[in-house]
C-alpha cells in the first residue's frame, strides 16, 4: 500500500504530538489542573489535537471514513471551547452558542453519512481530502464559531485584566490572536491555495501554546471575568476584628461593611450556631457568611459560587487551627494574625488583586518609602513615637481616602484641646480649695 505522504501530513503530526504534550502539561501544573473551566479548554485542546492527528492519517491513506470521523471531531472540540469560555465569563455552561453548535452538531453528524461528503482531488500537486457541500460548510461554520468565541474570550479578559496581571494578559491576548484570527485567516485563504493550510496549523499551535502557558504561569487569568472578590473579614465572636484582607480598590460603598456587621447581628443563632454557610444579599454585592466555634468569616464578593463558598469553608477552619490557642486566649491584636495570609494564598490565590491599578501606585513601595505631606509625616511623629508603630500607621494611611489621615489629625487636636481644658479646670479646683 502506497502512503500519500505530503508537507502537509508531516505538518498535521508534528501539531498533534505537540497538542498533546501541550494538553499533558497543563493537567499535571497543580495550580491549574482543578480548575473547572480549564477542564473544557484542556479537552478542546485535547480534540484539536486529535482533530489534526485524524485529518493527517485521512491524507496519509486516502481515507473518506477519517476523512469524515475528522469532521465530526468539530463537535467535541467546539462544544468543549464553546462551553469553556461560556463557564469563564458567567459560570454557566448555558449559552446561545451551547444552542446551536448542538443544532449544527446533529447537522454534521446526519450529512457525515450521505454520499459525497468528503472527495478525493488533486490540489496543489498532491491529493487531499476535502469536505464537500453541506458537510463542508457546516464544518467551517463550526469552526468559525470557535474562533469567535475564542477572540471574544481574549478581548474580555484583556479589558478587564486588573494591572497586577496586565502583563500576562497581554501575552495571553496575543496567544488567542493567533489562535483565532491569524489561524482563521489562513484557513480561509486555504480555499485559494491549499499551501496555507500549513501555515493555519502552525499559527494554530503557537497560540494554543502561548494561550495554555500563560493560563499555568497566571491561572488568575480564568477568574478576571466570572466575579469579582472584595475582601475577606474575620472577626472574633465579640465582634472585633482579627484579619482583614482586600482584592479590591477601596470602591466598596459603607453599604456593604455595614451590611456585613447588620447581617451578622441580625443572623438566627440557630442558623449560625450549627456552622451553616449563608448567603446575604447586600445592595452591591454578596456577603458569603461562615460561623465557626471561635469566629465569623465574611466574603464579600460580586456573586456568589461553589467554589467561593468551598473556599470560605475552608479557609474558616484553617483559620481556628492555625491560630486556636490565641483564639482561646481572647487576643484582639489584628497584627497576630498577619500570618494568615498564608491562607488567603491557599484557597483565594487564583483572584486577582485590583487595589493597585497603575506601576506608581504607593502600594507598591514598601512602608519606609512612602512619602507623607511633611506636615501631616511631622505630625504623626508627635503623636506616635513608636517607630515600627509609625510605619505600620502610615502604610495604613496610604489603603484609605486621603481625608480620613487629615480628619485623624483634626481629630486628635480637638481631643487634645479638650484633655488641656479639662486639665487645667483641675488645677484650678485644686488651687481654689488649697486656697
Amino acid at each position: 500500500m502506497t502512503l500519500n505522504l505530503t508537507p502537509e501530513v508531516i505538518v498535521d503530526f508534528i501539531v498533534a504530538v505537540c497538542g498533546f504534550i501541550l494538553t499533558i502539561t497543563t493537567y499535571i501544573k497543580p495550580k491549574t489542573k482543578r480548575i473547572t473551566s480549564l477542564n473544557y479548554i484542556r479537552l478542546a485542546i485535547f480534540s484539536s489535537s486529535i482533530f489534526i492527528l485524524l485529518d493527517g492519517l485521512a491524507i496519509l491513506y486516502i481515507s473518506k471514513f477519517l476523512s469524515i470521523i475528522t469532521g465530526f471531531t468539530l463537535i467535541p472540540l467546539t462544544l468543549s471551547l464553546v462551553i469553556g469560555i461560556t463557564y469563564i465569563i458567567k459560570e454557566d455552561f448555558y449559552s446561545l452558542g451551547f444552542v446551536v453548535v448542538i443544532g449544527l452538531s446533529v447537522l454534521l453528524i446526519y450529512l457525515g453519512f450521505q454520499p459525497n461528503a468528503v472527495d478525493i482531488q488533486m490540489q496543489g500537486g498532491y491529493i487531499r481530502l476535502p469536505w464537500m457541500g453541506l458537510f463542508g460548510n457546516i464544518g467551517m461554520i463550526l469552526t468559525i464559531i470557535s474562533e469567535i468565541y475564542l477572540f471574544y474570550w481574549g478581548i474580555k479578559t484583556l479589558k478587564n485584566a486588573p494591572f497586577l496581571i496586565k502583563k500576562e494578559a497581554r501575552v495571553f491576548f496575543i496567544g488567542i490572536f493567533l489562535a483565532s484570527v491569524v489561524t482563521m485567516f489562513f484557513y480561509l485563504l486555504n480555499l485559494i491555495d491549499t499551501f496555507y493550510i500549513l501555515i493555519a496549523d502552525f499559527t494554530l499551535l503557537i497560540g494554543f501554546l502561548i494561550t495554555a502557558l500563560s493560563v499555568i504561569i497566571e491561572p488568575k487569568l480564568l477568574y478576571i471575568l466570572p466575579f469579582t472578590v472584595y475582601r475577606i473579614v474575620v472577626k472574633d465572636r465579640e465582634g472585633y476584628p482579627l484579619f482583614d484582607h482586600d482584592w479590591s480598590k477601596s470602591e466598596i460603598s459603607e453599604n456593604i461593611f455595614t451590611g456585613f456587621i447588620n447581617a451578622i447581628q441580625l443572623m438566627s443563632e440557630e442558623i449560625m450556631n450549627i456552622g451553616g454557610l449563608l448567603d446575604i444579599q447586600l445592595k452591591d454585592g454578596i456577603l458569603i457568611l461562615h460561623e465557626s466555634d471561635n469566629i465569623t468569616v465574611g466574603l464579600i464578593t460580586s456573586k456568589s459560587s461553589k467554589l467561593l463558598r468551598y473556599s470560605v469553608t475552608n479557609f474558616t477552619c484553617d483559620f481556628e487551627n492555625k491560630f486556636e490557642k490565641m483564639l482561646k486566649e481572647g487576643n484582639k491584636d489584628m497584627r497576630a494574625y498577619e500570618s494568615a495570609d498564608e491562607l488567603v494564598e491557599k484557597y483565594f490565590s487564583n483572584f486577582p488583586s485590583r487595589i493597585i491599578s497603575h506601576k506608581r501606585k504607593p502600594l507598591l513601595l514598601t512602608e519606609r518609602l512612602l512619602k507623607l505631606p511633611l506636615t501631616l509625616d511631622t505630625d504623626l511623629k508627635t503623636i506616635i513615637k513608636d517607630e515600627e508603630e509609625f510605619d505600620f500607621i502610615k502604610s495604613e494611611i496610604f489603603r484609605t481616602p486621603e481625608s480620613t489621615a487629615a480628619s485623624f489629625i483634626s481629630l486628635y487636636n480637638e481631643l487634645k484641646e479638650e484633655l488641656n481644658d479639662i486639665e487645667n479646670e483641675s488645677e484650678k479646683n485644686k488651687l481654689r480649695e488649697n486656697d
